[in-house]
């Protein structure tokens, strides 16, 4: 009899924070244990919601006949166009409209820009802990993921040195998650200054993952890395799903910033990709704007 297995490419791919974890606690839930689900940041089910404003644009836009039909597949241009202003009040270097990807939450920008660069055996770099679809897009990517210590004892910022010992001619490029998920931690520039460094020298992509930039507390301010970055290739990541509590309404996007003549072919993949899936939720987009 012929059965169908799952696809070979899913050897050694595992989204922790839903996958065995989660039917655990399920588990333990049927036998009458409480369990407390913070393993994906879903703001809603501990009674956190979206700020009135945020709701009113989104039941606009579901009156607008344009936001039932496909939009851009970068997104709708004003509400890239906000994005654009945000990320160049962060510093970000060499933006344009035409490098910024609107997507369905920045789970869907993560797997389309790591599908975009690696090929099968290729390296990238990911902090440890991690949040896992890093690990499971690179791995799904045919990448293999290579992480780095961020050590407790170090109040959970990267350990610069032994980053550089996992560099090798095979790395394409650096994670860098800040403030970081699942430690909470901030970097300081200084931190991102000697990570800028490495990848300088070692002529390596940085993907800034910073989704939660607006979540920081005590007086301290964030620093984008790419702003730190002019010369090199960055992509970084953000979007609404934490800071404006609406994490189902799926909006994130990605920004592609610094010299971007290092990235041609690169962009030219991002570009595809992004056609393929036609478009981000559209009445979502208009959120954003």
């Amino acid at each position: 009899m012929r059965t169908f297995e799952k696809s070979d490419k899913l050897h050694g791919v595992c989204y922790d924070v839903r996958g065995p974890v989660l039917d655990e606690a399920k588990e333990m839930e049927r036998r009458g244990e409480t369990v407390l689900h913070l393993n994906i940041g879903n703001p809603a089910p501990f009674g956190f919601r979206a700020p009135q404003i945020v709701l009113d644009s989104m039941e606009a836009a579901l009156a607008d006949p344009m936001s039932q039909g496909y939009s851009d597949s970068k997104g709708l241009l004003e509400a890239r166009e906000e994005i654009l202003q945000y990320h160049m009040e962060k510093g970000l270097p060499g933006l344009s409209l035409d490098h910024i990807y609107i997507g369905n939450g920045v789970s869907e920008m993560i797997s389309l820009s790591l599908q975009a660069l690696l090929n099968n055996g290729d390296e990238i770099l990911i902090p440890a802990p991690d949040y896992p679809l890093w690990t499971a897009a690179a791995k799904l990517a045919g990448g293999n993921p290579v992480h780095y210590i961020c050590d407790e004892s170090s109040g959970w910022y990267p350990d610069i040195e032994d980053m550089e010992k996992k560099i090798t001619d095979k790395t394409k490029g650096i994670v860098v998650i800040n403030p970081n998920n699942p430690t909470g931690a901030l970097y300081p520039k200084e931190i991102l200054e000697k990570i800028v460094n490495l990848a300088r020298e070692h002529e390596l992509m940085i993907f800034a993952d910073e989704i939660y930039d607006r979540l920081v507390l005590d007086g301290k301010t964030h620093t984008s890395i790419a702003s730190l970055a002019p010369d090199l290739f960055v992509v970084t990541f953000n979007g609404l799903s934490k800071s404006h509590r609406i994490a189902g309404f799926r909006s994130g996007w990605m920004v592609l910033s610094g010299d971007l003549s290092k990235a041609k072919g690169y962009i030219e993949g991002v570009n595809m990709l992004s056609s393929m899936r036609l478009c981000a939720n559209v009445p979502a987009q208009h959120v954003i704007a």
